[in-house]
């Protein structure tokens, strides 16, 4: 392809742009380098009008290249439309090492979205790793399934690293908007985040990752301790959860973890705990409670018929079992879409106080 030289001014930067931050001194870093030997790689370009053109690949050094006062830059010009830029641009973006593990997982998402994929990121991690067990087990998969196959087959990136891309990308908002916001020297570990997408609560969740940055934990005693805070009673997470009080993930991976508290720390612990199980009493005395519960248990339900279906096939043919619920109501509703409205349901009950009379209609 023909290397030309393009003004700046008539390069716009692509709106598909995965990246949510520009790191200022590599840019500052990178204009110096461009100052003192040119730009070596050209940009990669689409025209978009006569004189005007948007970026596909290439916008660090489009960036750089404004900054060290370039006014024009050297510039590949591809023949391909909008539809085709997005899907090539997020790819190229996605593949590059210095991109934030949210900002991949986000970048994966719009790339399914182009496809018409349309999944919360926690699901469709789940169907990529399901779609994994199936082809290891030579089961069939269905249509959806295997176009979400060939996406990931596209994007040539191993499934299990989308999956944890993908599980970064469906923690707490508030949590994605504070990582983002930092250096990225002070981010948490890349891989912690998507070891906080497997607590469904959101309280939980953000309490758990208020504790590890509190802490300053490395990788591996963050991700012990979010698989353990799982495994303990409400009242005692508030209590090893509670700001300033140190903890300690000790134990190995066969005989198992568990959460130490300094001695001279139990005292604070054990009337956390105390205050934990009078405020407890009063709490579940409140009807919503006992419809958050409900909603609780019925996406806890869903989850462990997720993990389950694989194994499931018609003991006559040997057929897979269906990834659709059989309501008597809602007859097209696939498994995940029953899932992901059961984690709606939850979530929305525990930011209320009133019960919604559809879930609490007593049986008959």
């Amino acid at each position: 392809m023909e290397i030309v030289q393009i003004p700046i001014e008539k390069i716009s930067p692509s709106p598909f742009q995965p990246r949510e931050t520009f790191d200022k001194e590599a840019i500052e870093e990178l204009a110096e380098s461009i100052k003192a030997y040119d730009l070596l790689n050209p940009i990669l370009l689409r025209q978009t009008g006569d004189e005007t053109y948007q970026i596909v690949a290439g916008e660090r050094r489009w960036r750089a290249a404004q900054f060290a006062g370039l006014k024009t830059i050297y510039a590949i010009i591809k023949d391909i439309d909008e539809s085709q830029q997005r899907i090539e641009s997020l790819i190229e973006n996605i593949h590059r090492k210095d991109l934030y593990m949210i900002e991949k997982g986000r970048g994966v998402m719009e790339i399914f979205r182009s496809e018409g994929i349309v999944q919360t990121p926690k699901s469709l991690a789940n169907i990529i790793n399901s779609i994994e067990r199936k082809k290891s087990r030579n089961l069939s998969l269905i249509p959806t399934e295997e176009k979400i196959d060939e996406i990931c087959a596209k994007i040539h990136i191993k499934s299990n690293t989308l999956r944890l891309w993908l599980e970064a990308a469906s923690v707490a908002p508030d949590i994605i908007t504070e990582e983002l916001s930092k250096p990225i020297d002070e981010r948490i570990p890349e891989r912690v985040l998507s070891r906080l997408s497997t607590i469904s609560d959101p309280d939980l969740q953000k309490s758990t990752y208020e504790k590890i940055v509190e802490q300053d934990m490395g990788k591996d005693q963050a991700s012990k301790f979010v698989s353990q805070i799982k495994k303990i009673p409400r009242a005692e997470q508030e209590a090893i959860l509670t700001e300033g009080i140190p903890i300690e993930v000790v134990g190995d991976s066969k005989e198992g973890y568990s959460i130490e508290i300094p001695k001279d720390e139990i005292d604070t612990v054990k009337k956390a705990v105390s205050v934990g199980k009078k405020k407890a009493v009063e709490i579940l005395t409140k009807p919503i409670i006992e419809e958050r519960g409900k909603h609780r248990r019925n996406l806890h339900a869903h989850n462990k018929i997720l993990d389950l279906i694989d194994d499931l096939f018609c003991p006559w043919c040997g057929k897979p079992a269906s990834t659709h619920l059989r309501w008597k109501c809602h007859k097209d509703e696939t498994l995940e879409e029953a899932k992901e409205q059961a984690k709606e349901n939850y979530s929305d009950a525990s930011h209320r106080e009133e019960i919604d009379p559809r879930f609490m209609k007593k049986k008959k």
